[in-house]
């Protein structure tokens, strides 16, 4: 295999750093969604995410 060249190298680990993060996120997200199943909180988190999604669309129009 060819070596990378130094510029070849600084994108390698950007794209490593951005993986490392979004991966870190998911796990997050995946917690925060047992977290709130499992406090019982599904039901207000469904009502809460419809008040935002018509205040988001009432404020587009």
């Amino acid at each position: 295999m060819d070596e990378m060249t130094e510029y070849e190298r600084f994108l390698w680990e950007e794209l490593r750093a951005a993986n490392d993060m979004m991966l870190l996120n998911a796990y997050l997200l995946d917690d925060y969604i047992d977290y709130i199943n499992a406090a019982g909180l599904r039901e207000e988190f469904e009502a809460f995410r419809e008040v935002k999604a018509k205040q988001e669309a009432a404020t587009r129009n």
